[in-house]
């Protein structure tokens, strides 16, 4: 590589060459100097010399840019309560092609300890109480609580396919008047698992996991030691024959037991319209 002796040299000599003043045609040592200056300069810039590394630039440090928080993993959801958020996006969007058939809208509100998951029903929450009646189901108040009946395991029974894959430990047992309690253990995405029962309509079993089904879908989840209790308010959007078994307004609380399901009623509160 041409050095700065030798580039100021070729400089000169071209100045000279092809400057005013005559050039170099008395100088045949300068002129073969010159051609030999100037083919040197041509082939560097033909074939430009290759380095094996480039030297780091002189500069200030940078300061790194703080990392991005790493926030905790989502809860992770149980599959049925995924398929709960998908009915009601379909109920939310317009309808197609004139229907007008009414869509699962129902969801579920994880603590944020993951402690223990409150019912939701229709939008109405059923409370945890501080103190328990003589039947054995909480309650907030002093209405009277009677046991209804003990639902068993019923092994003939198939999960529902609208809820996707069926959990390894899942259950099935007996319906009452056209409700089904099925339960199951999920993630609660902190390490640990929460026991979730469902209450769900016989139409469960025949929808698909596409399109769902119409009618109420009562969740409860908790973490042990605590039992799962999903509660129900008999409506227009349960089953007819819940309603033909018990009068609109009447409160249902099915509660996991040692391998049953327990189920208690009681009373709607006094001067609240059923209608």
């Amino acid at each position: 590589m041409m050095d700065g002796d030798l580039q100021a040299e070729l400089r000169e000599l071209q100045a000279r060459a092809y400057g005013p003043g005559g050039g170099l045609g008395d100088d045949p040592v300068a002129r073969r100097r010159l051609n030999e200056l100037e083919s040197r300069a041509r082939a560097e810039q033909r074939h430009p010399r290759i380095v094996d590394q480039v030297p780091a630039p002189t500069r200030t440090a940078a300061v790194s840019p703080a990392a991005p928080m790493q926030l905790p993993p989502a809860p992770t959801v149980p599959a049925a309560v995924a398929a709960t958020a998908r009915a009601a996006q379909r109920r939310a969007a317009p309808p197609s092609g004139g229907s007008r058939k009414r869509r699962l809208l129902t969801g579920i509100a994880w603590a944020g300890s993951l402690a223990m998951v409150a019912t939701v029903a229709v939008g109405i929450t059923a409370a945890a109480s501080a103190r328990v009646s003589g039947a054995g189901a909480p309650t907030t108040s002093g209405a009277a609580i009677t046991h209804v009946t003990t639902l068993a395991l019923d092994p003939e029974r198939s999960w529902p396919e609208a809820l996707s894959a069926p959990p390894s430990d899942g259950r099935i047992y007996a319906a009452l008047a056209g409700m089904t309690p099925i339960v199951a253990q999920y993630d609660t995405g902190f390490g640990d698992k929460a026991q979730c029962i469902q209450v769900l309509p016989d139409e469960a079993w025949s929808a698909s996991p596409e399109d769902g089904w119409s009618g109420a879908w009562y969740t409860s989840c908790a973490a042990e030691p605590f039992a799962p209790a999903a509660s129900v308010i008999v409506s227009d959007e349960t089953p007819a024959e819940l309603r033909e078994r018990f009068p609109e307004g009447t409160r249902l609380q099915f509660v996991l037991g040692d391998g049953v399901v327990e189920v208690y009623s009681a009373d709607a509160p006094t001067g609240e319209a059923t209608g």
